[in-house]
């Protein structure tokens, strides 16, 4: 039973003026009980509290937090359709801002952050906003393949899903130089993304027997680092890295196997020099920045570059195919020579290289990817049959 509220003080919640678009939603909780006040508490508590008899004033909520609840309702991602030749409207997402979100993919969540990288809070950029769809290339090893999102304008009402995705770009990772991407190895390697394979599969964009297989040959190995590591799907593919960088750290897909990721280079670096006059004493310039690069097979030269090997010995070098951050810290822009140049090692005196016998025990090449690197840049067959060499990192 409520109790009589004093004459002062209902004379003075009479006359008090609140800011704000209305009561309905910015007015001052009050409610007078004699022992216990219920269904109200200011810090989200369940737990009653006894008022005996006291008038107890709660904090007011304001409009924009119960907009902001409403908002976040109606905000249900779900995600029906990952094939971009059956896109509609309706499969359209909105990314943006959020760290963090849980979509649903057919009928389960899974989580989705824009950053692999620990403890990263990156937010997705503004307008994120468009259709996640599955990615792939035909001829390429089981377990390949990746998730991807297509950012749109769908400011126009008039245009279809597929116009849209036609005309729009894929969103970019973090560094602004590659697509954002979940990768077939991630998605097989953590229970977080089963939903998404579990709706590739019903919409047939993987088959049941490449399934079966991708598993069997995850069972192989562990794939804890996966996330984190650069995710090959051939051997001839060229991928972006950061110079200099002390390890690096590649996953490796083969027609064979597939090989978790793990540390195979060491002390990467590329310099350069002024142009100047011929015998000058110019030093070394070293580049920081992302670079484009990909694995070649080249016979090692007597110029002393390749220090170990011995004249004529195919070796497994990094070519670095393009400066994506060239412009130097003294404002002259960094230039490779045409063709590209070959990563160096600890010393601008030495190219970085493997020896074939090595690359083959870290499971960097197999039978099936030396022979693609062969047919692109061994034009004579020369042979890969090669003597132990003590490589230069």
């Amino acid at each position: 039973m409520l109790q009589r509220v004093p004459s002062a003080l209902q004379r003075a919640l009479q006359n008090a003026r609140f800011s704000g678009p209305s009561t309905s939603t910015r007015a001052l909780g009050l409610l007078v009980t004699r022992r216990v006040l219920h269904g109200c508490s200011v810090n989200t508590t369940s737990t009653p509290r006894k008022t005996c008899g006291r008038i107890q004033l709660l904090r007011p909520m304001s409009s924009s937090a119960v907009e902001h609840k409403v908002v976040r309702r109606r905000q249900k991602r779900t995600v029906n359709n990952l094939d971009p030749k059956r896109l509609n409207m309706s499969d359209i997402i909105d990314l943006n801002g959020s760290t963090q979100l849980y979509p649903f993919f057919g009928a389960s969540r899974s989580r989705i952050v824009y950053s692999n990288a620990a403890r990263s809070t990156t937010p997705f950029p503004p307008h994120a906003r468009g259709f996640f769809y599955y990615h792939s290339r035909p001829g390429l090893p089981t377990g390949t393949g990746e998730i991807r999102f297509r950012v749109v304008d769908s400011r126009s009402a008039s245009h279809s899903a597929a116009y849209l995705f036609a005309n729009g770009r894929d969103l970019l990772d973090r560094t602004g130089h590659k697509p954002w991407r979940i990768h077939m190895l991630q998605i097989y390697s953590t229970r977080n993304y089963d939903p998404i394979r579990r709706l590739l599969l019903s919409q047939g964009l993987i088959d049941l027997a490449r399934d079966r297989e991708a598993e069997q040959k995850f069972s192989v190995a562990g794939f804890e680092r996966v996330g984190k590591s650069i995710i090959l799907d051939t051997i001839s593919d060229a991928f972006v890295i950061q110079l200099p960088i002390m390890t690096l750290c590649l996953a490796f897909i083969h027609d064979e196997c597939i090989v978790p990721a793990s540390q195979v280079a060491y002390k990467l670096h590329w310099r350069d020099r002024h142009e100047t006059v011929e015998g000058s004493d110019a030093r070394w310039r070293e580049y920081q920045g992302a670079a484009v690069v990909r694995y070649e097979l080249k016979k090692a030269e007597t110029n002393k570059m390749f220090h170990g090997a011995k004249q004529g010995e195919v070796v497994l070098v990094l070519r670095i195919l393009e400066l994506l951050d060239p412009a130097g810290p003294d404002e002259v822009p960094f230039r490779l020579p045409e063709g590209g140049d070959l990563a160096q090692g600890g010393s601008p005196s030495f190219y970085w290289f493997m020896p074939l016998d090595t690359a083959r025990k870290q499971g960097i090449i197999t039978p099936s990817s030396l022979k693609i690197l062969e047919e692109l840049y061994l034009n004579d067959r020369a042979s890969t049959e090669t003597t132990p060499t003590k490589g230069h990192s």
